[in-house]
């Protein structure tokens, strides 16, 4: 594809089954380790049996030995967290209708997420009355998803640069999914007065929802990507 059109294409947007809890544990040791600090990298995969038996199934004889791994950082992550069903398959969360609705978001970038991070405000009639943390608690999530694993939190834009055009941009373990869910069922947020779309942050909160309720049905957690 010309490069001119391919960016000027809408970008998509996916929320995959995924171990936010293992990224967790594996963000600040692949951090160490590409700074020649292997050690932990060592440790972490021999106390991860999971990890190891995924990494070797995908093609790595000795995964423990971080510089024998030739992937990028991007797909090091996906791969170690992806959440599969008993086929091997990837996991799908949600239905076709209601990824597409959330995937493609008619504003700006497209990212349903960014939209409603940047036009959510507190429910001054909650967050005055001690219901603050609670709000602070979503916009802190939210972003973790929307953007947790970009340069702008990273420090380097790596997670944004898979090969293939693999770009992951943020996740949430298991327990932070069903945080989310039931915080966003609450009263501490409202919309902003200058919502540019009539009826967007209503639109996201629906699918965004439905697709936490899956996730949390499925007992995992959620990595957030964006696909050109």
């Amino acid at each position: 594809m010309n490069e001119d059109l391919q960016a000027n294409t809408p970008a998509f947007f996916t929320l995959d089954g995924f171990d936010g809890a293992l990224a967790k544990r594996m963000l600040p040791v692949i951090h160490d380790a590409l700074q020649d600090n292997t050690e932990a990298w060592t440790t972490l995969v021999a106390n991860e049996p999971n990890l190891r038996e995924r990494l070797q199934s995908q093609g790595l004889e000795t995964p423990e030995q971080f510089d024998s791994i030739r992937w990028d950082q991007a797909t090091l992550l996906f791969t170690s967290g992806m959440a599969v069903t008993n086929e091997q398959l990837p996991l799908q969360i949600g239905e076709r209708l209601t990824r597409e609705r959330f995937g493609r978001f008619p504003h700006q970038d497209g990212s349903a997420l960014g939209y409603f991070l940047e036009h959510i405000r507190p429910n001054r009639s909650i967050t005055d009355n001690d219901g603050e943390d609670m709000y602070d608690n979503i916009v802190s999530l939210i972003t973790q998803l929307a953007e947790g694993l970009t340069e702008a939190h990273q420090g380097h834009p790596h997670y944004e640069s898979g090969f293939g055009g693999l770009q992951l941009l943020g996740y949430l373990s298991p327990d932070e999914v069903s945080r989310l869910r039931k915080l966003l069922a609450g009263r501490s947020w409202t919309v902003s007065f200058d919502e540019p779309l009539d009826g967007g942050i209503a639109d996201v909160a629906k699918h965004f929802t439905t697709l936490l309720k899956a996730a949390e049905r499925r007992r995992v957690g959620l990595v957030h990507r964006r696909h050109r």
